[in-house]
């Protein structure tokens, strides 16, 4: 029988955790309205209607930005429903859509089950909110509800994208505070804006029926139909410059996989320096796309050259920087700061690197920091005149060349940060501290060929 690592063991502790506490809220739930409640046809035909339109809203999820986690805007529906049936009927129907739809596009059964549970936790808890707020049930005023309903579409924002960050914290071995932020920070708004339309729907279901809730879920869909278009063209623009990436490498045996190594590299130094999250993935994206530029055919003879280039070359290969920031400047969202970290990536810190001469404060934090993730990469890979350096020789290189070539402050942080080393370690564990040929070869190439 397979042992489970520790961090298996803790997500799968946390999904038992999380599905106890729904299943606890729904049979809660059921008891309490027990008591007051009326099961008649109108309300199970409407129930049904809800659980209807809550399996197609959650057929048109989109993925978060951190983990395999995704979003639908089905909560809406649900919203709704606790407003009209009460807390017991929401949490019934959103299990019920939302194990209908996760079982029809085959997603794993301890997912289907996660995500149940935490919904009817995360919905149990939001509905007891209105309850406690005054919220009636069904909604018999608009002018009370505002208080008792945002209580209810809080409470299931946070405790939802709490329970959903945590168990992406745990599986991919992140910082709680980190993930929550960009899967929840930039959706938001457009969260409590959607979370409006559920009071919405549900006083239109009230007043007009079936065809009052199709007049607001047919605009809803078409907006959320736009905004998932775009987040597509975003991520096909991203995957077409990392194809070109990889078709560039493809150029080099020796450069496979570099830049996708550059880019874990550069990341775990921006986090060492406690910068925030998103400075830390724009240099990570920048340290991605760093050579790109190199796609372009006048590198291709160069790329694919055994002997040493010649002055001519040399300027050619200088220009890459240039080239790189100028294509990934097509893509508006990665003009500026992703830009300008490409360009300046082969900029000294004592003002003698290319292509603008900058020096100190003057190179963008992220390109200095790509600096030494590139030659990081470039020193611990094989080359036909020497083999890999040793994670303690590559720190010796960076502080030999500390306050010329490289930030002291980032290479300050490369030697403290035991992630940084355990990832350097990891690219060639059976490494030994390499030649003083090989080490001076490595000297050189970091001054004038790493990154060409």
């Amino acid at each position: 029988m397979r042992q489970l690592s520790t961090p298996e063991f803790l997500v799968r502790l946390y999904v038992g955790f999380v599905v106890g506490l729904g299943a606890a809220c729904l049979i809660i739930l059921a008891w309490w309205d027990a008591s007051t409640a009326v099961y008649d046809v109108q309300t199970l035909l409407g129930a049904l209607l809800f659980l209807l339109l809550g399996l197609i809203l959650e057929r048109s999820q989109h993925r978060l930005a951190l983990g395999s986690a995704a979003g639908s805007i089905a909560f809406v529906v649900y919203l709704a429903s606790a407003v009209v049936f009460g807390p017991f009927w929401c949490v019934l129907i959103a299990a019920s859509s939302l194990a209908i739809a996760e079982y029809l596009i085959r997603k794993p059964v301890v997912k289907i089950v996660f995500n149940v549970g935490q919904h009817m936790l995360a919905l149990g808890l939001a509905g007891l909110m209105y309850t406690t707020l005054g919220g009636s049930v069904p909604l018999d005023s608009m002018d009370r509800a505002a208080v008792p309903y945002m209580g209810l579409a809080l409470t299931y924002i946070l405790v939802n994208s709490g329970v959903v960050s945590g168990v992406v914290a745990l599986s991919e071995r992140r910082n709680f505070g980190e993930v929550w932020i960009r899967n929840t920070w930039g959706l938001v708004g457009y969260d409590l804006v959607a979370s409006a339309l559920g009071l919405a729907i549900a006083w239109l279901y009230l007043t007009w029926g079936i065809l009052g809730v199709v007049a607001v879920v047919i605009p809803v869909l078409f907006l959320r139909h736009t905004y998932l278009v775009n987040l597509q063209l975003q991520a096909t623009n991203r995957e077409l410059l990392e194809l070109m990436v990889k078709s560039m490498e493809a150029r080099d045996p020796y450069t496979s996989g570099h830049s996708q190594r550059v880019a874990e590299i550069a990341r775990l130094l921006a986090r060492e320096l406690g910068l925030h999250f998103r400075e830390v993935d724009n240099i990570a994206t920048a340290a991605l796309l760093h050579d790109v530029g190199k796609i372009y055919e006048e590198f291709a003879p160069i790329l694919r050259k055994a002997g040493k280039l010649s002055a001519e070359e040399r300027n050619i290969m200088c220009s890459h920087p240039i080239k790189s920031a100028e294509l990934v400047a097509t893509i508006s969202n990665l003009r500026g700061y992703v830009e300008r970290c490409i360009r300046h990536h082969h900029e000294n810190f004592d003002g003698t690197g290319y292509p603008d001469g900058l020096a100190g404060e003057d190179i963008p934090l992220g390109a200095r920091i790509i600096l030494v993730a590139d030659t990081t990469d470039a020193m611990t890979t094989d080359r036909p005149y020497r083999r890999a350096l040793s994670y303690e020789r590559v720190v010796e290189e960076l502080e030999k060349y500390s306050g010329t070539q490289f930030d002291p402050r980032v290479v300050s942080a490369f030697k403290r940060s035991t992630a940084v080393a355990r990832f350097v370690r990891s690219l060639a564990p059976t490494l030994g501290s390499g030649s003083s040929e090989g080490s001076d070869k490595a000297s050189r190439e970091s001054q004038q060929v790493v990154g060409l």
